[in-house]
């Protein structure tokens, strides 16, 4: 399996900084934050980076939080919104084809907003509609979108692997698929593994943490169980760590709160842990 870690929870750390931790602890690559205007994510600069680490970029990481300043949500009941949202993925998909990414990650209703605009029926279609879109873009650059469930405390639409495999069979195309997060599964789902091989060669993308967010082996969620079912799946894709410490909001990591110590503790912690589990199963 590949083993990358997705960089936005590094906050505003220098991104060769994160590239370096990940080279150190024998990551295999980045998933990047879903930010392609921003300086640090200049194509050229980060290419050599990545050839630099010998790190490569497994996915980016759609960034759909609903603030006064940006709001990105694909379901919402205000047009202009939805456009917005469009526009911003078609961006991320010419940057991942830029720097040889593989997925862009798509949340089909934002982040933080936790009820409908009008309905969960209108939504769901303002999303759906919106993300057909999205996936004729997708499929002319050959780039494949990983719909991403997220639990009910955070988001409303798709929360759940089942929710997410009814939302990709309504897009219907052939680069639009699922991915799974273990935090959020642990919330969602009665029996992780068992979502895993239902979800079976739909899933494209798995965020690792563990039940309490933080790192692989601080929790309950047993890792062993999830290796094997993706093991029997045959699971090529990458296992990318996204594990936060336990703080009241899980979105301090963007305003740069948590210790860089913690950093190089939880990466190391949890690749050690994974690959321990592969090797034994």
């Amino acid at each position: 399996m590949q083993y990358s870690i997705s960089n936005w929870i590094y906050a505003t750390e220098d991104l060769e900084k994160s590239l370096q931790r990940l080279a150190k602890y024998e990551y295999d690559a980045v998933e990047l934050e879903g930010e392609p205007d921003k300086e640090k994510y200049e194509p050229k600069k980060v290419k050599k980076m990545l050839q630099q680490y010998g790190l490569k970029v497994s996915s980016i990481a759609g960034m759909y939080l609903w603030k006064e300043e940006i709001k990105r949500d694909l379901a919402s009941s205000d047009k202009k919104i939805r456009e917005q949202t469009i526009i911003y993925l078609f961006k991320c998909i010419d940057y991942a084809k830029l720097i040889s990414a593989k997925l862009v990650i798509v949340v089909p209703a934002a982040v933080s907003k936790l009820a409908p605009s009008l309905s969960k029926k209108e939504d769901w279609k303002n999303s759906i509609k919106a993300v057909q879109e999205v996936a004729k873009y997708a499929e002319k650059k050959d780039i494949l979108l990983a719909i991403e469930p997220i639990n009910r405390y955070e988001t409303y639409l798709v929360n759940s692997i089942q929710d997410a495999l009814y939302y990709a069979c309504e897009v219907n195309s052939s680069h639009v698929k699922i991915m799974a997060d273990t935090f959020h599964m642990n919330i969602e789902e009665r029996d992780i593994p068992e979502a895993i091989r239902i979800a079976g060669n739909n899933l494209i993308n798995v965020h690792i943490a563990d039940s309490n967010r933080c790192s692989v082996g601080r929790g309950h969620i047993n890792f062993k169980a999830l290796i094997k079912a993706l093991k029997e799946i045959n699971y090529q894709y990458a296992l990318t760590l996204e594990p936060l410490p336990p703080v009241s909001d899980p979105y301090l990591a963007l305003e740069g709160g948590i210790s860089e110590n913690i950093f190089d503790q939880y990466a190391a912690e949890s690749i050690m842990g994974l690959k321990y589990f592969e090797r034994i199963i």
